[in-house]
């Protein structure tokens, strides 16, 4: 199921939005959860990351859609942006906070599917896996959302939080075919690295948070691609 938030304080424009997602699934419900909020205030107010994507009006009273996407970036990396809006000069702002596009009012069905299908395709990308560690004589589990990278010394397999390091025996071969359904990829040989986290990739390095890490010769140009492919790009 995907859970979807529809943010405008327009009544009708909101309905007409949650029209086209229900037309889009043909009306079954079973396959997506729509929760509305009318401004920006409201969406931000408590808000927990639950949500995979988000229809962001652009103009609304108090804080508008384009602060509104600023200050959830803040909080929540991950889920899919798209903004709504009547005024299509507004089609060029908003990419600095990772939106895939917009939506002129009033939203056609078509135009709507198109952007609809990426949606679901950056969803799927950005789900993520659990990970289980044995830890001693237990088994720990991880989000793979928490991995910021993971990398092979020795015969250890490094999973890298962001304030913990957990230490399993394993090999960079099993990390990947386990990592394989999400979004991982290698900076070399011995280092996969989360695109959920990249911020940067410079030269021969990439930025992964707040640490940089090598990026071997062979591997930046897979790098990039699967960067772009996870950007929607």
């Amino acid at each position: 199921m995907i859970h979807i938030a529809i943010v405008d304080d327009d009544d009708t424009d909101a309905n007409r939005t949650s029209e086209m997602i229900d037309r889009y699934y043909d009306g079954d419900h079973s396959q997506y959860a729509i929760t509305r909020f009318a401004d920006g205030e409201a969406f931000l107010d408590g808000y927990k990351a639950g949500f995979d994507a988000l229809f962001l009006d652009v103009e609304m009273p108090g804080i508008d859609g384009l602060e509104t996407a600023h200050r959830l970036r803040e909080i929540d990396d991950h889920v899919v942006l798209v903004f709504t809006t009547k005024m299509a000069q507004y089609a060029a702002i908003g990419y600095d906070v990772d939106a895939i596009g917009y939506l002129v009012k009033p939203i056609d069905y078509f135009g709507f599917a198109l952007k609809m299908r990426k949606v679901e395709d950056l969803v799927a990308k950005r789900q993520g896996v659990t990970i289980p560690l044995t830890v001693g004589t237990g088994t720990q589990f991880l989000s793979s959302h928490d991995v910021r990278y993971v990398e092979v010394l020795g015969h250890e397999v490094i999973y890298h939080t962001a304030d913990t390091a957990y230490k399993v025996w394993s090999s960079l071969k099993e990390a990947a075919a386990l990592l394989e359904p999400v979004h991982f990829a290698a900076a070399s040989r011995y280092c996969l690295v989360n695109l959920e986290w990249v911020k940067a990739v410079t030269g021969d390095s990439v930025m992964v948070d707040s640490i940089t890490l090598p990026v071997s010769r062979s591997k930046r140009k897979p790098l990039m691609q699967a960067l772009a492919a996870y950007y929607g790009g």
